[in-house]
């Protein structure tokens, strides 16, 4: 190699990596405008609609005897018709008790921004995470809600006053095998 082409090399090296850093800060500064705003306020999201599976109507279907040979002479019993199917559908089967809660879980979720201590037990890019998470908690007897805040769907249960109330349910969330963070909003 000629002198000349190693410097221009490193010259062009150079130029490149300074280009590069230029461009990451450019990014940073000019393409991220929530960095300089205020984060909004948590929005609480309403729970996905309950749909209750419609059973199917049970027909009857005759069946048919095995051997065609004449059956005994006996008296005839009176036919009754098949009940009419019960429009009320049948009781929702659980397949296992769910444990009590015996912290005090509010009925609703309660607003953010109260000074509450909430357990947290997820943060998610996509409501279709948090919306799975908090049926598994929901499913394992606990009130889970997804609030909204910035770009995330967290998944929390309960909301307290006081904050050994929440490592109570913290506890025992870790205990099931969920990582849980106390919050305060």
């Amino acid at each position: 190699m000629r002198p000349n082409t190693v410097v221009v090399t490193v010259a062009l090296v150079g130029l490149f990596f300074l280009s590069l850093a230029l461009g990451y800060v450019a990014g940073e500064v000019f393409l991220r405008p929530e960095a300089r705003t205020p984060a909004p306020a948590a929005t609480l999201l309403p729970p996905p609609p309950a749909v209750a599976p419609t059973p199917a109507p049970v027909v009857p279907r005759p069946t048919r005897a095995s051997s065609p040979s004449p059956a005994p002479a006996t008296e005839p019993r009176p036919v009754t018709p098949p009940a009419p199917p019960s429009t009320a559908p049948p009781p929702a089967r659980r397949p296992s008790p769910r444990p009590t809660v015996t912290a005090a879980a509010p009925e609703r979720p309660p607003a953010p921004g109260t000074g509450l201590y909430r357990v947290q037990a997820g943060a998610f890019l996509r409501r279709e995470n948090a919306e799975e998470r908090a049926a598994q908690l929901r499913a394992a007897g606990f009130d889970a809600y997804i609030l909204r805040a910035e770009n995330l769907y967290k998944v929390q249960v309960g909301a307290f006053t006081d904050r050994a109330n929440a490592e109570r349910l913290a506890e025992r969330l870790r205990a099931v095998g969920y990582e849980i963070i106390i919050v305060r909003q």
